[in-house]
């Protein structure tokens, strides 16, 4: 508070800082002719966008496509479909019983099946 008043004793309530006179009537025309000339740039195309859209949906449902069709001619008829499915049943129900004897025969319990299968 006391170095605002001894400036304003000193200065008083003026303004010290003056423009001189037809400063600003110039003053863009200065500015824009001492900035670098920048190349001119094309405009990006707003067409082009929907253009890439649509070619994108379009790749999308040929891939599609191609998936269901490589699906469907890899499905089996229904008659091999229930022949399939009870040779699977028939060799997964091999499986677990061979593991059953396997497990009875080590004599290993559900821990130490875990701790192994967690080390593998």
């Amino acid at each position: 508070m006391n170095e605002e008043m001894y400036i304003q004793e000193k200065v008083g309530k003026r303004n010290p800082f003056r423009v001189p006179e037809g400063y600003f009537d110039n003053l863009t025309a200065q500015v824009l002719q001492n900035l670098p000339e920048q190349p001119k740039r094309r405009a990006k195309s707003v067409f082009m966008r929907p253009v890439f859209y649509a070619a994108a949906s379009v790749c999308a449902l040929l891939v599609a496509g191609a998936a269901w069709m490589w699906q469907s001619k890899t499905e089996v008829s229904p008659a091999t479909s229930v022949q399939a499915k009870v040779e699977n049943h028939v060799q997964q129900s091999d499986n677990e019983e061979y593991m059953d004897e396997a497990v009875d025969y080590m004599m290993l319990d559900n821990h130490e099946i875990y701790a192994y299968l967690a080390e593998n």
